[in-house]
């Protein structure tokens, strides 16, 4: 997935979605905001030229899509820092030379500058010199600064020691760098406080030689005395404490031309470092991997993308997870029994795509084990797929391509996270997705939309086999607003004692759980937030914010004014103004904030609880580019509060108007509104074809609560049906 498809009308896109985080946010200080920095994403570029579009997670983390489809495999996985590591399969065989902290996408992001710095290091007694595709800037004895100046250059470099190698049947990466390379002020691992023991570390290819690469590594006692990602440079040794370990690799074999072919991951199981003075050793072998993971097609597709998953935790449910992705490479995998300590997850997700480019349909499919089985052949009976139909509306501005990307969700990626993957297609119109169920009934669904603009995201959903089911994706008109979420999210309405936090999320649609996380262009926002009238927040480029208060009943009012009309691709709900009125009793104990969703407003004496904020679900009667070619224009109304896992006000909706402008909010004329206790419709005639009429809606509880949303050119009014 990513930011540059013009002229492509699909290509194949991954994206890593972190769905949990158990980290919970600090105190806020009074008058906290929450912010929407901008740009939300930036683009980065490895040094083997791969492109990546890296952006926050819904609920932590970081997450990336790959800007252009990508040309190898890749390895990836997630610091305990929320870190992303991205690492080409054919820059595994010079890692230690090539530090891995160049494949942190996370670090990547957060360079001011265009230009990747870099930290050179060259043997002892050697004068640093200039190395292809890197202009060094200083040097003083065998160190150098300086910067990538061209991936496509450096890049060519390594293909071209790939190539020699595998010539003169050396093991990849044989003809070693001049240098070691890291990313300019990354920070060095810290070892962890136990008495320690000297582990090396060796890796081994197919022949049985010596090669570069990465170990996973885990104390399966506990991961809280070790767990790290380990360079290997030949023979690495570290400081570990005693204890029992797991250790997995993922190998690289390569053609002549020095491209990724095949990967192979090796796992060593059970481990003891015990009370010696002397170093002792562990190594991987790569001969080891030797079954081959194959998915069969399913109606009448090809493969799009593979990807294994290995999570390997303790007993606690602290681990890592690694992901090995690619779209023709052969992955072989080491088959490993269930293990007698912890937990080995493995998860292998397959998407195929239809045989002409012009066919809106995909097949998703993912297989799960403890353990990794010898027999890696894996089918799915066209009984066991569920079908989605995915429309997606599309702004007439928009004209960039559509990406619907979908993961499966067990309880162990919960705490992981897992990439989903897609491709983008032509926007407005619908795609089915025909999801597995051999493994998992529950899939996450994200729609990136005008390629580079927004992330709609959506809690995971349950799909039967058998079942058809259609979800809504940015369909109109769009508003900022709460919503109702089951998996887990930080309370945007909450408050817990005498702090109090509202918010509301600058873009939603018409489903209950969907809301955008903008990329590279973020909405110009105000936020204002007052108690009985008096202002108590005031603030440029917030959506909400945290604020202590007295602990007295008292009436509250948050207004959060968003403008998009500097985006491209927006024609329709330029400018969109919410105001929340919510009624504050820290005595009358309000519904209780239930797990896994987690309070920003933090009083650690007092348990957190939902304000009865209202919430609005509109469905506009209009076509995919929500334009209406009806005399009659009709508008259905969902009026409820904000939900999570169910917890939230039951207060009843006592009422709702609607009123529509044509001439940008100068006068408003009222609609004929019929309905009770929150289900409502809307009755208007429309105006003239080529207008774009605004919507004024509000709504109210009987228990004091109210909203009332302002859209502007919320809608298209077409040609006339005949």
């Amino acid at each position: 997935m990513g930011g540059r498809v013009s002229g492509r009308r699909r290509a194949v896109v991954s994206i890593a979605l972190v769905l949990g985080s158990s980290a919970l946010p600090a105190p806020p200080a009074a008058a906290a905001p929450f912010t929407a920095a901008a740009p939300r994403a930036r683009e980065v570029t490895l040094p083997t030229g791969d492109r990546l579009t890296v952006f926050p997670g819904p609920n932590g983390g970081t997450n990336y899509a790959f800007s252009s489809p990508p040309r190898t495999t890749f390895q990836s996985y997630q610091t305990d820092g929320g870190d992303r590591y991205v690492i080409p399969g054919e820059a595994v065989p010079f890692l230690g030379r090539l530090d891995k902290s160049l494949f942190d996408v996370t670090a990547l992001a957060r360079l001011q500058s265009g230009k990747t710095p870099l930290e050179l290091t060259f043997p002892a007694g050697s004068a640093p010199t200039a190395l292809p595709g890197i202009t060094l800037a200083s040097s003083a004895g065998n160190t150098a600064t300086g910067y990538l100046a061209s991936a496509t250059e450096f890049a060519a470099d390594l293909h071209r020691r790939l190539a020699e190698d595998a010539a003169a049947g050396r093991p990849a990466g044989s003809s070693a760098l001049p240098a070691t390379i890291r990313l300019a002020g990354a920070p060095r691992e810290q070892q962890p406080r136990y008495p320690m023991k000297i582990l090396e570390l060796r890796l081994l290819d197919l022949q049985g030689r010596s090669v570069n690469g990465i170990v996973s590594l885990i104390n399966t006692d506990s991961a809280a005395k070790l767990l790290r990602h380990v360079d290997v440079d030949g023979v690495t040794r570290i400081a570990v404490p005693e204890g029992h370990y797991t250790a997995s690799s993922t190998f690289s074999d390569f053609d002549s031309t020095g491209s990724v072919i095949a990967t192979r991951t090796s796992w060593v199981e059970g481990f003891t470092v015990g009370d010696s003075p002397d170093a002792q050793t562990l190594t991987v072998e790569e001969k080891y991997a030797t079954a081959e993971v194959k998915v069969a097609p399913s109606k009448s597709t090809t493969q799009a993308s593979l990807t294994t998953n290995f999570f390997r935790e303790d007993a606690t449910g602290r681990g890592f997870a690694v992901g090995i992705s690619g779209s023709t490479t052969k992955q072989y995998v080491r088959p490993v029994p269930k293990p007698a300590q912890g937990l080995l997850h493995y998860v292998v997700q397959w998407a195929g795509k239809p045989p002409k480019p012009e066919d809106r349909y995909r097949v998703d499919l993912s297989f799960a084990s403890d353990g990794i089985a010898e027999n890696q052949s894996f089918s799915t009976k066209d009984s066991e797929l569920a079908t989605v139909e995915d429309r997606m509306y599309a702004d007439p501005a928009d004209t960039m391509p559509v990406a619907i990307d979908s993961g499966p969700v067990d309880p162990v990626i919960l705490r992981h996270g897992l990439g989903a993957s897609g491709f983008f297609i032509p926007a407005p119109g619908v795609l089915t997705d025909y999801l597995g169920t051999t493994h998992t009934t529950e899939w996450v669904q994200y729609e990136q939309k005008g390629s580079s603009y927004t992330l709609m995201t959506a809690d995971p959903r349950t799909y039967r086999p058998g079942s058809t089911t259609t979800v809504d994706w940015s369909r109109g008109p769009l508003t900022a607003g709460l919503g109702q979420w089951k998996r887990d999210r930080l309370c945007e309405a909450c408050y817990s004692g005498g702090m109090v936090s509202v918010a509301i999320p600058e873009l939603r649609d018409s489903e209950p759980d969907h809301t955008a996380i903008p990329l590279f262009y973020a909405p110009q926002l105000h936020f204002s937030l007052y108690r009985n009238d008096q202002q108590l927040f005031d603030q440029d480029g917030a959506y909400g914010a945290s604020v202590e208060v007295p602990k007295t009943p008292a009436t509250l009012r948050g207004v959060l004014d968003v403008d998009r009309t500097a985006i491209p691709g927006v024609g329709q709900a330029g400018k969109l103004r919410t105001e929340l009125t919510l009624q504050y009793d820290p005595a009358a104990a309000g519904p209780a904030l239930p797990s896994p969703h987690r309070c920003q407003a933090v009083d650690p004496t007092q348990p957190c609880r939902i304000l009865g904020a209202l919430t609005v679900d509109y469905r506009l009667d209009s076509d995919l580019s929500t334009t209406s070619s009806s005399p009659l224009q009709v508008l259905e109304l969902h009026v409820g509060h904000a939900a999570y896992s169910g917890a939230g006000s039951h207060s009843p909706i006592t009422s709702a108007t609607v009123s529509v402008s044509v001439d940008n909010g100068t006068t408003w004329q009222p609609a004929q509104v019929f309905g009770l206790f929150g289900e409502y419709v809307a009755m208007w005639w429309n105006p003239p074809a080529g207008t774009s009429p605004s919507l004024k809606v509000t709504a109210q509880d009987l228990a004091g609560n109210a909203i009332t949303q302002t859209i502007s050119n919320a809608y298209t009014v077409g040609k006339a049906e005949r």
